[in-house]
């Protein structure tokens, strides 16, 4: 989704999915937090671009180098509208594309948990995809035409259809923790009980019900494979706190409501750290030496200075790229600093204070929903995709700290989706189900068929009426 064409095309389906997920009764409605939040979000980009007219551009911090450039090319630039924004255009673009996870975010809360499974498939499909490529990448070489011509730096390693090995990682890290909730769900559990014995239990390991946990073992592993040789350091460390986390959320709770007992959860343990100490050594082994992980610090010093001199409105959503030169290192030569490699830095240097808010506020609202994810009842199906994708968000939030995964429109759109999972109502399945189970319980009876064996008897001499066997 970076090149302009795809761009483009997000962009104009985001009007397509807000349409139908706001035109169609929802179901899984937003709570007044969320819409909310939702609406700051966007009035805070668009406060950036519109014109603000009599504003004076040296009342605003860090435009004294603007104001002597347009001075020079004469007053009548200085007499134009002013915006909050350094570069107004730019701001008006990063709306557009922040438009993109607002919708799918709206567009996943609006579906049941039934019509969610799909889309959860679909999105294992495309990391194990992009894992796979990865892993093929890597085994051809720097010279593969497997990388699709794409430009970047990070020849020899696994990095899929992106053009960074890390914004890989980091779709993996955030879809491994769901893969390996729907692994342990359907370890050793079965969808249905059947009396027919041993003959039973064979039909239903030879179903596609009783190769789930199979698959999701071979999908988890295939990940694990593909964060590896994309050697991405954060990625395989992050993948290391992915089996750690998991095993600590689901170790009590294999099959939904430990089905193995106290010696499946120790051996679930054991399994799940035996597995992070084991990839402990493959982070030295196989992660490469990242280019600009020595000049990150120096990047993150300069940034730090020009989020001092906007402070405290920032120099505008998305015109970071543009406004950095002037704090550009020497030590980083003539290259192309597009973000800061810590998406914070880069928020606090383009919005201020108010993105700090904005940040304090996502932040507490995804706090606060685990108090409704995280209980002590039977976990459902949904709720172990639930804290799956809870963990994934953390994950990538973490990442944040050294890359810009959610400046990557194609991540965007993967955490707003699980975004989505992670804020959806975890009793809705829950309900659905008492429900269904109450409609198999109570048959209606004024309706029931008659059996073909059943005896139809006149009621009386002359009678047209049927006997019903089950009202006898």
């Amino acid at each position: 989704g970076q090149p302009p064409l795809p761009l483009a095309a997000l962009q104009l389906s985001t009007a397509v999915v807000l349409l139908v997920a706001l035109w169609a009764p929802a179901v899984g409605r937003l709570t007044k937090p969320e819409t909310l939040a939702l609406t700051l979000l966007v009035l805070f980009t668009a406060l950036y671009f519109v014109p603000w007219p009599g504003l004076p551009m040296e009342w605003l911090p860090g435009r004294d180098a603007y104001v002597e450039a347009l001075g020079l090319l004469g007053q009548e630039q200085l007499d134009g509208t002013t915006a909050l924004s350094v570069h107004p255009l730019a701001t008006e673009a990063a709306l557009l594309t922040l438009l993109i996870p607002i919708a799918v975010f709206v567009g996943t809360r609006s579906l049941d948990h039934r019509r969610l499974y799909p889309l959860i498939l679909v999105l294992l499909a495309i990391a194990g995809a992009q894992a796979v490529l990865g892993l093929m990448q890597f085994g051809d070489g720097p010279e593969s035409p497997l990388y699709l011509g794409l430009t970047h730096t990070h020849f020899g390693s696994g990095v899929g259809t992106y053009t960074n090995r890390n914004h890989l990682a980091g779709l993996i890290e955030m879809v491994l923790p769901v893969a390996l909730a729907l692994f342990l769900y359907s370890l050793g559990r079965k969808e249905h009980r059947d009396s027919r014995g041993w003959r039973g239990r064979i039909v239903f390991l030879s179903s596609l019900r009783g190769h789930a946990a199979f698959a999701y073992g071979i999908l988890v592993l295939l990940l694990i494979v593909g964060v590896i040789f994309s050697r991405s350091r954060s990625g395989i460390f992050l993948t290391i706190l992915s089996v750690l986390l998991v095993t600590f959320a689901f170790g009590r709770r294999i099959g939904g409501d430990n089905v193995f007992g106290p010696a499946g959860t120790l051996v679930a343990f054991a399994v799940g750290i035996g597995v992070a100490i084991g990839l402990a050594p493959v982070l030295d082994r196989f992660a490469s030496q990242d280019p600009l992980e020595d000049t990150r610090w120096t990047l993150f010093a300069a940034t730090l200075d020009g989020i001092r001199d906007f402070f405290p409105l920032g120099s505008g959503p998305g015109t970071y790229s543009d406004v950095f030169h002037a704090y550009q290192p020497l030590e980083t030569g003539n290259a192309f600093v597009n973000h800061a490699h810590n998406g914070y830095l880069e928020w606090l240097f383009e919005g201020g204070i108010l993105a700090a808010i904005l940040i304090l506020m996502l932040l507490g609202l995804y706090l606060s929903q685990w108090g409704k994810v995280w209980t002590k009842d039977t976990w459902s199906r949904f709720r172990f995709v639930q804290v799956g994708a809870g963990i994934g968000i953390f994950l990538i939030l973490l990442h944040e700290l050294v890359d810009y995964n959610l400046r990557i429109p194609a991540n965007m759109v993967y955490f707003a989706f699980l975004a989505g999972i992670f804020f959806s109502d975890p009793n809705q399945e829950v309900a659905t189900g008492k429900r269904r189970r109450r409609q198999r319980r109570t048959p209606d009876l004024a309706t029931a068929a008659v059996p073909e064996s059943a005896t139809v008897k006149p009621i009386g001499p002359g009678s047209d009426q049927i006997k019903n066997p089950f009202l006898d």
